[in-house]
């Protein structure tokens, strides 16, 4: 928790801060997932240990082999298996960003 993390150096929020921070520690990150895209989402995070990266260290991309190899259990139509494929490529990209992102 952030709040005690700073605590133990000695900081002490107060005020507006002090209720953001409750406020983040309290509630854990959630979103709504469209149903068409579940599966997608399914498969990216059934895939989340399968990351090339590059020599800096930084992510890639999900090693495409896997994707298609768990995309397969789902036994879908080949026409579906594309487009959850695009759908997982998607979501990679913006996972890539975040995770990539510098850190202060």
């Amino acid at each position: 928790m952030v709040k005690d993390d700073l605590a133990a150096l000695g900081i002490t929020l107060a005020g507006e801060l002090a209720e953001e921070a409750e406020s983040a520690a309290a509630e854990p990150d959630q979103f709504d997932v469209l149903p068409e895209n579940w599966d997608a989402v399914q498969i990216f995070l059934r895939c989340s240990c399968q990351w090339r990266y590059r020599g800096d260290g930084q992510r890639e991309a999900l090693d495409v082999q896997a994707v298609i190899s768990v995309i397969s259990l789902y036994q879908l139509p080949p026409a579906e298996q594309l487009e959850r494929l695009d759908q997982v490529q998607l979501i990679e990209l913006g996972a890539i960003n975040f995770m990539n992102k510098p850190r202060n």
